[in-house]
């Protein structure tokens, strides 16, 4: 069997994807950047395990520290998604003031 690390970058971001509730594309991109950016590192540890470089818990050990790195990077993702909720709820807010005061 071929390893294909797109596909399987492709349905780890699947993966990631369906845990998070918002599906903004401001969001998603985060998500897939944050998954990017850990690309160099999975594939070297892929690798190495392919070619009996390393062992399971080698690839173990690695994958704990990228699953750090990761979860760091997607935490950002939720600030992001934060942010965005909050500028929404205060612009929503601002129509309905505007609508009150147009009525006064």
């Amino acid at each position: 069997m071929v390893f294909d690390i797109n596909k399987t970058m492709d349905e780890m971001f699947t993966a990631m994807s369906g845990k998070i509730s918002d599906k903004s594309p401001e969001v998603q991109n985060c998500i897939k950047k944050a998954l990017n950016d850990e690309k160099e590192a999975l594939i070297n540890i892929s690798k190495a395990r392919i070619k009996n470089e390393i062992t399971d818990e080698d690839v173990q050990s690695h994958l704990d520290d990228e699953k750090i790195a990761l979860e760091g990077a997607l935490l950002a993702c939720n600030v992001k998604a934060k942010e965005m909720a909050q500028s929404a709820a205060g612009a929503s807010m601002n129509v309905l003031k505007s609508a009150i005061a147009a009525v006064l």
